[in-house]
């Protein structure tokens, strides 16, 4: 494949198109290297969501095997965390040419440090809620219907300050030499003077990719209202109305569009790549510019991998 350049700057529409770029044109390679913890994680998706749906067979299998259910739902939440990091990591591993173990530890620890984050900022954000409702002495539907202002101000701060991390994760992932914590105030110093850009390409991405999965999960719903309106009818009296092999078409319908939409992801990972090539690139502009601003470890030049592929 042609070479292309991670470091260069760019707009957030030309991030999406050079990951556009990238994904369909190593698109063999990268299915060949991410497919079995795909799978994996595809089948454990939908063994979690087969155990979840409301279905009298699902219950009575609950209630006569509670023992075995609640193996099958751990083991299935066990195997969706770690085959999500395993797929990412082999995604990484044809970035930045490191091992896969090595990019499993990363992804693994990047993704621990998002999660503490987001529970510490999200613990604060409802900690004020709680205040706030406590100290107008309402209820939470009129304390939200009297100061909706606020909630929707409050959770748009909410949002932007966990947008830097975008920049902040696939620099961890992509350069050997970052630091996630020891660093953490310069990047995060970073990411905030780049925001609007980090904004507006995180926006474009999400309404394409989301799109995109709101046509991919249209058989799923169909076949969660038809348990539903089938749960409903029941209920009134009248006989089920779904087929005999409708849990296994929701096990496997759930497994293809789970497939389907962690590819998407993928696309969305290559498009936050780039812009924190982009990204690199306009600071070190600016360090050129102002040399006194503090200089971030230097990266080394890079070399767009997936050309081995």
């Amino acid at each position: 494949m042609e070479k292309e350049t991670l470091y260069k700057s760019r707009s957030f529409s030309s991030c999406i198109q050079a990951a556009y770029k990238l994904m369909s044109d190593n698109l063999k390679g990268i299915v060949r290297s991410t497919w079995l913890p795909v799978l994996i994680l595809g089948v454990s998706t939908s063994l979690l969501v087969t155990l979840n749906i409301p279905s009298p067979s699902i219950l009575e299998f609950g209630i006569s095997h509670t023992a075995l259910f609640f193996t099958l739902v751990g083991v299935a939440l066990l195997g969706m965390i770690l085959c999500s990091v395993w797929a990412m990591s082999r995604l990484m591993s044809m970035l930045n040419e490191h091992s896969r173990w090595w990019n499993f530890k990363r992804v693994l620890i990047a993704t621990l440090n998002f999660t503490a984050i987001f529970i510490v900022t999200y613990g604060i954000l409802v900690a004020a809620f709680y205040w706030g409702i406590r100290y107008t002495g309402g209820s939470p539907a009129h304390f939200v219907n009297d100061n909706y202002l606020v909630v929707l101000v409050v959770s748009l701060l909410f949002i932007l300050a966990l947008l830097p991390l975008c920049y902040i994760i696939m620099r961890y992932l992509y350069d050997p030499q970052a630091s996630f914590w020891r660093e953490f105030p310069r990047t995060y110093t970073t990411g905030l003077r780049h925001l609007g850009f980090i904004f507006l390409t995180a926006l474009l991405i999400g309404i394409i990719v989301g799109v995109v999965a709101l046509v991919a999960y249209v058989p799923l719903f169909i076949l969660h209202i038809a348990n539903m309106l089938s749960l409903y009818g029941v209920e009134m009296g009248d006989p089920s109305g779904l087929p005999s092999y409708f849990l296994p078409l929701l096990f496997f319908t759930t497994l293809l569009v789970t497939m389907v939409a962690w590819y998407l992801y993928f696309f969305e990972a290559l498009t936050y790549l780039f812009m924190y090539g982009s990204i690199e690139s306009q600071e070190e502009e600016r360090r050129r510019n102002d040399i006194s601003v503090p200089i971030l470890p230097p990266v080394e030049e890079p070399n767009l991998p997936l050309q081995k592929i």
